[in-house]
């Protein structure tokens, strides 16, 4: 007896524990549905959701930013309903009427009355016939086909009566008349011949009309103005919820999973050349000496204030990084992006904090910083890094003091027809390693790393990557793409910065100045308002 109890506590044991593994099961699958598990405890399927909602309000701005796309839209429908309203010709409508006969006479009763109906509707098949049209058309002598004679004819029967409503329209109000009557004619003729019935006597016979039938020019440019509006609405929607490009820091945290250190602003190329042409005739007249080789950053404009608050806020945020962060790579997806003039003026703005840098271009397939910002060497040579790496010149001949204080370069150099397997050695890691007991920073100034290896093989000799994504350029999933791959080389994702963004565009007014973190940098000095 008491094993038996023993055994129905051990089974009920047993369930309780299966139910209790059961309810909490469900539990986690319900956190993580709605999303209440943080961090990679969340499935991708709900990061994807949360990444789709569509901000309404950005929509909103969007839509108010390209208005004159839906003015011009609503105008062009409204020119062309209208346009074809004024061509439309004006039709008039006749109808005459045929009362349908009991075959049989005699008086008003259900069985008449139901049968009555039955030929209605079987009279009503007489007129798609084609020798009914083919008297009509020849009662009348007109030039037209079947189709064109059914087209201009309606046959009606209202509800509980025995009266067929032939009913004709055509541009001419007298021949409306006649066409209606005509096929009055010739049905009763043909129901007599072939159908051996009793034939319909005339209910009312069609009249000229008096009054067409014409559209309102008016009221149809009004309707295409309405449609063209909501074409051009419907077209932006879509657009801007299939726009997979990255707009802001979220989408780039959603995506990519790092955050955004730095926001900057679209260039403004004429206010940068102004100020290139006050900063090249202060240069001209102040003589830079330097030991060794040296260059001479000819074309360097001198930062806007949005852009100097964003790349204080760059620095500020790489301090914090740690202090073991000073081998700094940075990189882009694609080119065109901005990561040269990141680098740059990174260089620029912590030799201003009273750092020591040298930044290496280590994009020997197109370099953009050669030519963009048009160096002017000390020497005839141009020793460069690929020089350096393929054994044709010293350190000593490759590293220039440029004229900022504080700061050096290695430029890329002449371009060379195998740069990974220069890039990808110990003599790289070792230049690298030596660069950074000499100097507080190395920045280290790759190629795309959504385009070529190079950047993922000069990943693992940096202590950190700084991703420059474009603002509304390329596909927001290929931030994680570019993420996974410098990650795996062990190399750590310092952060990402956003590039090119308009602020004063209506759709990024809402998101940037709306938040706090953005507000105090970006409004009365870049704008000239009151906050």
């Amino acid at each position: 007896m008491e094993d038996k109890r023993l055994k129905q506590k051990e089974a009920v044991s047993q369930y309780d524990s299966a139910l209790i593994n059961t309810v909490t099961a469900a539990v986690l699958q319900t956190l993580q549905a709605t999303g209440s598990i943080p961090g990679g405890c969340q499935n991708q399927e709900s990061q994807q959701q949360e990444v789709r909602t569509v901000d309404l309000v950005g929509l909103f701005f969007r839509i108010l930013e390209r208005f004159w796309v839906v003015l011009i839209c609503a105008l062009l429908g409204a020119s062309l309903m209208g346009w074809m309203a004024g061509n439309t010709v004006t039709t008039y409508s006749a109808t005459s009427k045929l009362y349908i006969v009991n075959p049989d006479g005699g008086g008003i009763n259900i069985a008449n009355l139901q049968l009555g109906t039955v030929l209605t509707l079987d009279y009503q098949e007489v007129f798609k016939t084609w020798e009914v049209h083919e008297m009509v058309i020849e009662e009348l002598n007109l030039n037209h086909t079947y189709e064109q004679m059914q087209s201009m004819l309606t046959v009606s029967n209202p509800e509980d009566t025995r009266i067929l409503y032939i009913t004709a329209t055509y541009p001419d109000a007298q021949m409306a008349a006649d066409i209606a009557n005509a096929y009055a004619k010739a049905a009763k003729i043909f129901i007599i011949n072939t159908m051996r019935g009793e034939e319909p006597s005339d209910f009312s016979i069609a009249l000229e009309p008096s009054v067409g039938r014409s559209v309102s020019t008016s009221k149809r440019a009004v309707l295409g103005f309405l449609v063209g509006s909501v074409f051009a609405v419907g077209v932006l929607t879509l657009l801007y919820v299939f726009d997979d490009r990255p707009r802001s820091p979220e989408e780039i945290q959603n995506y990519g999973g790092i955050p955004t250190v730095a926001v900057f602003p679209a260039i403004n190329e004429k206010k940068a050349k102004r100020k290139f042409i006050g900063s090249t005739l202060k240069a001209a007249g102040t003589k830079i000496e330097h030991n060794g080789n040296t260059v001479e950053i000819t074309n360097f404009p001198d930062l806007e204030y949005v852009s100097r608050e964003a790349m204080n806020t760059l620095c500020t945020n790489l301090s914090y990084c740690g202090k073991d962060i000073k081998r700094i790579m940075i990189t882009s997806r694609y080119a065109s992006e901005g990561k040269s003039y990141i680098s740059m003026n990174l260089m620029r703005t912590l030799s201003q904090l009273g750092r020591t840098v040298v930044l290496v271009d280590a994009d020997l397939r197109a370099s953009g910083i050669q030519n963009e910002y048009r160096l002017r060497y000390s020497n005839q040579e141009h020793h460069g890094l690929s020089e350096y790496l393929s054994g044709h010149c010293a350190l000593e001949e490759a590293l220039y003091q440029t004229d900022i204080p504080g700061t050096a370069m290695i430029p890329a150099g002449h371009e060379a027809p195998n740069p990974l397997q220069l890039l990808d050695t110990k003599m790289m890691s070792d230049l690298i390693d030596s660069l950074s007991k000499q100097y507080d920073v190395v920045l280290v100034d790759t190629p795309p790393v959504g385009v070529l290896i190079d950047a993922v093989a000069l990943a693992k000799f940096c202590d950190g990557a700084i991703l420059v994504v474009g603002y509304q350029k390329g596909k927001r999933q290929e931030i994680g793409d570019a993420v996974a791959n410098i990650k795996q080389t062990g190399c750590k994702m310092l952060g990402a910065v956003l590039n090119s963004v308009k602020f004063n565009s209506m759709s990024n007014k809402h998101y940037y100045y709306s938040s706090e973190r953005y507000s105090a940098h970006y409004s009365k000095r870049y704008y000239g308002r009151k906050k």
